[in-house]
């Protein structure tokens, strides 16, 4: 038990000394990035609905399958231009909103290269920086959180994945359960009959909190 704790501290102390030591590249990359209110509510609506789309209806274009890929994959998705042609090629049957107006992905600010791994803005990050360089702390408390906003687990114990990222819907969570694995929606209620290793709540030791995207303005 102290063990884990010490572990949970140390990650936290990273975050801090991370953002000391890069303030510079990484607040103009997120600030170039940063949506207004607008946008980030529009973001949000879509970026749960292409990860709740793909519970029952696949992407093809989904290709990197696990927790952070389908994060990553929903995400982009999400700031894309959502026209016949996208809907054709996702075979996205969802709901439609207004797009993010302020870019439309892969032509950002910063391209295609929107996560920051501790140096460089890549396309892509492992869970571990996801956490540790793309997202704020929110609250361990669900009234905190928005839709959109994503939950961390950290379990020691999986050398392989400790890390695992789940999309809040605001009355339940969409995630992969990792390689090999598939894309699941479970609720809040059923979270808290399962296993107390997986239960958004701060008595778990292993979740880590409510999470805000840094590009959000919300």
């Amino acid at each position: 038990m102290i063990e884990k704790k010490l572990k949970i501290f140390l990650m936290f102390l990273m975050v801090t000394c991370t953002t000391l030591l890069f303030p510079i590249g990484m607040n103009e990359g997120f600030s170039k990035l940063s949506l207004d209110l607008s946008d980030s509510l529009n973001f949000r609506l879509w970026f749960v609905s292409i990860a709740l789309d793909n519970v029952d209806n696949e992407h093809p274009l989904f290709k990197t399958k696990d927790c952070a890929g389908f994060v990553f994959y929903s995400l982009k998705e999400a700031l894309k231009k959502h026209d016949m042609k996208w809907i054709k090629k996702t075979g996205y049957r969802g709901p439609i909103f207004e797009d993010v107006k302020k870019y439309n992905y892969p032509n950002t600010p910063l391209s295609v290269n929107i996560f920051f791994d501790g140096k460089d803005f890549v396309p892509y990050v492992t869970a571990y920086n996801l956490l540790m360089h793309n997202v704020e702390f929110v609250s361990f408390e669900r009234e905190h959180a928005k839709v959109g906003d994503l939950v961390f687990f950290f379990h020691p114990e999986d050398p392989d994945f400790p890390f695992h990222v789940m999309i809040y819907t605001t009355n339940g969570f969409v995630y992969h359960t990792g390689p090999g694995g598939e894309i699941r929606y479970v609720r809040f209620e059923d979270m808290m009959l399962g296993d107390m290793a997986w239960r958004p709540i701060r008595l778990n030791k292993a979740f880590l909190g409510y999470f805000r995207l840094k590009f959000l303005t919300d």
